[in-house]
């Protein structure tokens, strides 16, 4: 086989230029796309060549200062200058692509296809091993891997490393559960009929003492994506039995909680075994608990759906349908699970004056009725919306028209000590 440059060579190459300073390079890591099938269709000794081909075809595209080494099989590193122009970079790539995929020699020709990922060297020099990780990362979690002959990503610039992230939270999270960092927030659901206040939502809020509150949509995706959100979910429904115990006993009064369900629970056959270790911790009325499924989440799981629900439902607690019209609605869902309640996703009150969003709204509220199911509207902003809500005999609504979430405490001293309520004489 071809005396290729090997990756301690490229090491070498790698350290001069960041000790040099010179500027306007990127570590490029590169892999033949579905080389294992070409290997099985041909022989080893056809791979072998093609390993070969890659190799001889890049060393001579690249231009002085450019360097390339075979790190392994068919994955390579090359260290290249990088355009500032964006444009300029995409061209280059595609004229990499094009001369690996129409090398002129049988039986490649047409057929080869590459994965690139690309990572920028920062004016900050940062050590070899860092620079391979963060090019191979970019490869590696394209979104466009699966779909197109050939792929790339820029560290920095088309990709960023949600890994770094998630491996902060997962440092971060427990302590922040010990110190009380991470909060209980409630969203009240206004009864439509009388205009108090009996239920909420348990929603999750990470302050920290010096970021203050962390946007949701900074940690909860990770949390969700890497499984970190089971331990917020059973940290969040605790204080929701504490609660609901400690109302009822001060002031006589059983307000509703519902906790949403999230989708790696959901998942896990075990995960209700969870919530009853907890539970048993701080027993809590039973019909004070709803568990909300997203529509989502449950989207053509008929039967998993079933079993869940059976079996929140024989312990005693209750299940809601959460963004029903959000785009997945399955109707399956709702004949097939004893489903207590149906929340009207929040993009169906975008526009008061549209008649189709109101003929969507009134039937599915039929269907709700129709089925003995509690309603609610969440994501409600305007009077407009409740009093058409209310002339149809919704039950709840649930939004910003009356109530933002709040600390669990802002709720006790408005709802259940001053007994606060919505007059809709006022609205």
């Amino acid at each position: 086989m071809k005396d290729m440059k090997n990756e301690p060579w490229l090491m070498d190459k790698y350290n001069q230029v960041c000790q040099s300073r010179i500027p306007g390079y990127a570590l490029v890591s590169l892999k033949i796309k579905r080389f294992r099938i070409f290997n099985r269709l041909y022989d080893r000794e056809t791979g072998d060549l093609l390993i070969e081909k890659v190799y001889e075809v890049l060393e001579d595209w690249l231009e002085d200062g450019e360097y390339i080494a075979r790190i392994y099989l068919d994955y390579y590193n090359i260290l290249m200058r990088f355009p500032d122009d964006y444009d300029a970079l995409f061209a280059r790539v595609i004229e990499m692509n094009r001369i690996v995929r129409d090398m002129p020699y049988e039986p490649f020709q047409g057929k080869i296809f590459s994965g690139l990922g690309i990572f920028p060297l920062p004016e900050e020099p940062v050590d070899f091993y860092t620079a391979q990780y963060n090019a191979d990362i970019c490869r590696n979690e394209c979104p466009q891997s699966p779909y197109r002959n050939s792929h790339f990503e820029v560290y920095g610039v088309t990709y960023r490393d949600n890994n770094l992230l998630a491996f902060d939270l997962a440092q971060n999270l427990l302590p922040a559960i010990e110190a009380g960092h991470i909060k209980l927030y409630l969203q009240p659901k206004v009864d439509l009929r009388t205009g108090e206040i009996t239920r909420a939502e348990a929603l999750v809020r990470w302050i920290d003492p010096e970021k203050g509150m962390i946007p949701v949509g900074d940690f909860l995706p990770s949390l969700e994506e890497n499984g970190l959100i089971e331990e917020v979910d059973l940290y969040l429904f605790g204080k929701v039995c504490r609660l609901i115990n400690q109302w009822k006993e001060k002031y006589g009064r059983k307000i509703c909680i519902s906790v949403n369900l999230s989708r790696c629970a959901f998942e896990y056959i075990y995960f209700f075994k969870d919530y009853q270790k907890v539970y048993a911790k701080d027993p809590c009325p039973k019909d004070c608990i709803e568990f909300e499924l997203l529509e989502s989440i449950v989207l053509n799981q008929v039967e998993r759906v079933k079993r869940v629900v059976t079996e929140i439902k024989d312990f005693g607690f209750s299940c809601s349908l959460d963004d029903f019209g959000s785009g997945y609605s399955s109707f399956s869902v709702l004949t097939n699970a004893d489903l207590s309640t149906l929340k009207i996703d929040r993009s169906l009150f975008m526009n008061e004056n549209d008649t189709r969003e109101q003929i969507i709204i009134r039937n599915i509220l039929k269907t709700a009725q129709a089925l003995h199911m509690k309603s609610v509207a969440e994501g409600v902003e305007t009077r407009g919306y409740v009093d058409f809500l209310r002339e149809l005999g919704c039950d709840y609504v649930q939004g910003y028209v009356y109530y933002k979430p709040m600390p669990a405490e802002e709720f006790e001293e408005r709802f259940l000590v001053n007994g606060e309520k919505v007059s809709f004489d006022e609205s």
